[in-house]
């Protein structure tokens, strides 16, 4: 049966020229709205400064004031219109008024009474407090979101989180049965050019170079967990070829070259990639580095791009980590802080070709079944997960 589905986000992509890029939650909120489209769901998108569309079924619609009281009217009159699902993709800090908008979240508490069927996927639950200067202004918006958090929680029918981590945070979850994670799927596709695969592999070394691979956009927080293991795996492996893939990777090769020679000797910048010659990258790789500070997460799209490729990947098991990755499999962890053993564990799926294709294919089972898009969208459609 097709469903009527208001989708509000705090950004979309356009499909204006020049459009300032949009984030990680508009990209997640766009093949969101074309795959329920895709299963015969009338869709409409609702976010600041929108403009586009996505396949057919996907209306776009511009909200006037980012979640102000002229939204909050014509969402209103929306939903009363066309009746269906409600759904927020709640990241406090899109909300509008700089991420305090508690009026906001107390108006959706209240719709939430009046629509048939009102949900919330929290991203992120809310900012965290500075202990260290208690009077600090964070402190006041910690403080600020923590009520809007509730508030949601307490009017939406359903709540949804991105990582079962925030469970630990979330007021008020631990007292409902509804509570569920929907990780966020790669927004790289699967590999479908085995032309495009060998090219990169060949710009690599050829097939007889060992190949580790990096993806993400090199922030300072990842950036630093890489200039701390890379020294380590390319002493344990000098013969190792690094590619440095995503936007930002050329910015860290440079840095790499300054401050790290020997390892940029051994590595190469793809510089930013169209959708599929990522994933030919990606694929390409033997293996694939995913460090993170406070570990991997069911929101770490560039470990799911990996995943979705079949490549065997070496992450962290970090403060945040779900029990998720040490249960199933999918992936090698390695404790965040200790780059021998990331050394280690990149060398030994180097050494064993069997386990590492295991650990690929493990990894790429995980993913269809646990953590990509038709596993989502049978969760919000009602249908037993795959």
């Amino acid at each position: 049966m097709a469903i009527v589905w208001h989708l509000l986000t705090g950004e979309y992509p356009s499909t204006l020229e020049h459009a300032e890029p949009c984030g990680g939650v508009g990209d997640y909120t766009a093949s969101l709205a074309d795959a329920l489209a895709a299963e015969g769901d009338a869709v409409h998108v609702w976010a600041p400064r929108a403009s586009g569309s996505g396949r057919r079924g996907v209306t776009v619609h511009t909200l006037p004031d980012a979640f102000g009281r002229a939204s909050r009217e014509m969402l209103e009159r929306a939903f009363r219109d066309a009746p269906g699902v409600v759904l927020l993709q709640y990241v406090p800090a899109a909300m509008g008024r700089r991420g305090a908008n508690l009026a906001f979240c107390r108006w959706f508490s209240r719709v939430a009474r009046t629509v048939p069927d009102a949900r919330v996927m929290f991203h992120e639950p809310y900012f965290y407090f500075t202990w260290t200067r208690p009077w600090a202004p964070g402190n006041m918006l910690a403080v600020t979101q923590r009520l809007m958090a509730r508030a949601l929680v307490r009017g939406a029918g359903r709540v949804y989180q991105a990582t079962d981590t925030w469970r630990r945070f979330l007021p008020g979850v631990d007292r409902m049965a509804s509570l569920q994670t929907l990780p966020i799927p790669s927004n790289v596709p699967a590999a479908d050019s085995m032309a495009g695969v060998a090219a990169f592999r060949d710009r690599a070394g050829g097939d007889a170079v060992p190949l580790a691979g990096h993806f993400g956009t090199y922030g300072a927080h990842v950036a630093q967990e890489l200039r701390a293991i890379l020294p380590a795996v390319v002493a344990r492996r000098p013969d190792i070829r690094i590619a440095l893939i995503g936007q930002g990777g050329a910015a860290f090769m440079d840095t790499l070259t300054q401050t790290l020679p020997a390892v940029a000797a051994r590595a190469f910048a793809t510089g930013r990639l169209d959708s599929a010659s990522t994933a030919a990258a990606l694929r390409a790789c033997d293996v694939l580095l995913q460090p993170y500070p406070d570990g991997i997460t069911t929101r770490r799209t560039s470990a799911m791009a990996g995943l979705a490729n079949g490549v065997a990947t070496v992450t962290s098991s970090g403060a945040l980590t779900e029990p998720v990755w040490a249960e199933t499999g999918a992936v090698k962890l390695a404790p965040v802080g200790d780059p021998p053993a990331f050394a280690c564990a990149i060398d030994a799926l180097l050494r064993d070709p069997v386990a590492r294709e295991a650990l690929a294919r493990r990894g790429a089972e995980v993913y269809a079944t646990r953590f990509s898009m038709p596993h989502t969208i049978a969760i919000l459609r009602g249908a037993p997960a795959p």
